[in-house]
């Protein structure tokens, strides 16, 4: 696996070079069923979690060492303790080696009926990779034993796993867990994944034989497991909106028209009572202009959308845009930490910025001033969407593949999108000064750069998660 061969390629040389002289050391190859008997049997001597099992392993004088990072910083220190104490270490490994290692009596094939498993996994997972391994020892050793494998990330596989979840009474938050095996009613879950469990599930099964119970699922069960994948994902998607919204909402560049807005009043002298209701009716301004700009723009997706293909490239491309926004945000971090905040990259141009100030000077003059502060709501809404738009996009984008829910994800954004404003307007409204403010954002803009950043990569991952499913 890579990370064997990056412990070959970077670690051994330099190792063995240095310590090599003072012991023999052997590499051995555990998809040989000899080798990850060894290999086992050392595990079980010391007890070692299943959760942390991982390769490569390393034993050396009774400790065992499992994973590229505990091999490539522990062995060499280990090693270092042995030189400077051999007795001890010897000791230990002469004590460890004398324990009886677990063992198993496997059944022969003409005494067992077929028994079929499921075998749920996910790429990169490295309990997976482990499973994997139990899986070609136990039917080699087991012949009766048949194991079907399935990629969870694959829609169909998900669906499966939940129906088969919901029959054999798996907690409801692990339905989708990896890795995961099923067989007749049972169920055998990540740390409870051993050689030891399957073989003895398999002798039990084998008394009586276990059909592949997922090809027998009824019509019933799919949608009941349809039910609670849409339910299951609804809640991370109204996270990851809410995430969005919230995080566009202290967007330095939304963030500095409110600032300068509420600064504008204040040297106009305009009396608290004012400035509220200045605020309430922006923020409405604003909440329904980006509502009713959003619900177009949804509409417009939504019907390209219709057309597979289609909506796999618009997925994909927001997807792909929402990467490159969010390392753009991390280049700002950047900017931001060294003092250069003009420098970034993400911000709306310098005649935006004019444009903007211009209106809001226009506006805060009126007499009228509810109706001069919903007209600069609007027109700031549409002047600014070249910066907000940046994050909005991309997840209406997402809240199209979500169907019936779009429009609830809509208004939640938004009404989530102004209470930042609401904010700002609210405190200013109890005597804090719109200066305090400024100098607080001012040193808080590179950790709103890293915010947006996150806000970027989850909306691009499950924009990328659309296009998969």
């Amino acid at each position: 696996c890579e990370h064997c061969e990056a412990i070959r390629r970077d670690f051994l040389p330099g190792f063995l070079d240095q310590y090599g002289d003072r012991f023999r050391f052997v590499e051995l190859e555990v998809s040989e069923p000899a080798h990850f008997d060894s290999l086992t049997a050392m595990e079980s001597r010391l007890s070692f979690p299943e959760s942390q099992k991982d390769y490569p392993a390393v034993y050396f004088m009774g400790t065992l060492l499992e994973g590229e990072i505990s091999v490539g910083t522990r062995l060499e220190p280990l090693v270092k303790v042995w030189i400077a104490n051999p007795d001890s270490m010897e000791a230990l490994d002469r004590e460890v080696m004398s324990r009886k290692a677990e063992t198993f009596a496997p059944v022969a094939a003409d005494t067992a009926k077929p028994v079929h498993m499921a075998y749920f996994f996910k790429q990169g997972c490295k309990q997976c990779s482990r499973a994997r391994e139990i899986i070609d020892w136990l039917e080699t050793n087991q012949p009766y034993v048949t194991v079907q494998s399935f990629d969870i990330a694959d829609p169909e596989s998900k669906r499966i796993a939940t129906a088969l979840g919901l029959r054999c009474a798996v907690p409801r938050n692990r339905l989708m867990s990896t890795p995961m095996f099923y067989a007749g009613t049972e169920y055998v879950l990540t740390d409870d994944i051993s050689r030891a469990r399957l073989s003895e599930l398999a002798l039990e099964l084998g008394k009586t034989g276990a059909e592949p119970t997922w090809e027998n699922l009824s019509a019933d069960e799919i949608a009941a497991a349809d039910a609670v994948i849409a339910e299951t994902f609804d809640s991370l998607a109204l996270a990851a909106v809410a995430l969005a919204a919230l995080g566009d909402g202290v967007n330095p560049c939304a963030f500095a028209t409110i600032l300068f807005f509420v600064s504008y009043l204040t040297m106009l002298r305009r009396k608290r009572k004012e400035i509220l209701a200045v605020g309430v009716s922006f923020a409405f301004a604003v909440f329904l202009t980006y509502f009713l700009v959003g619900l177009g723009f949804l509409n417009v997706v939504k019907s390209i959308t219709n057309i597979d293909l289609l909506s796999k490239v618009i997925f994909g491309g927001a997807a792909a845009l929402c990467v490159v926004f969010g390392f753009l945000s991390i280049y700002d971090y950047f900017k931001a930490r060294s003092g250069n905040v003009s420098e970034m990259t993400l911000q709306l141009p310098a005649f935006l910025k004019r444009r903007i100030h211009s209106t809001i000077r226009e506006q805060a003059r009126t007499k009228r001033l509810v109706l001069g502060s919903l007209t600069a709501g609007f027109t700031v809404s549409i002047l600014e969407f070249a910066c907000t738009g940046q994050v909005y996009l991309p997840t209406i984008t997402y809240m199209a593949s979500r169907k019936a829910s779009a429009v609830g994800y809509l208004l939640l954004y938004n009404v989530l999108f102004i209470l930042p404003l609401l904010f700002v307007f609210g405190i200013v409204y109890f005597g804090v000064s719109s200066q305090v403010i400024a100098n607080i954002m001012e040193r808080k803009v590179g950790a709103v750069k890293l915010v947006l950043a996150g806000v970027f990569f989850v909306v691009g991952g499950l924009l990328f998660w659309s296009v998969m499913s």
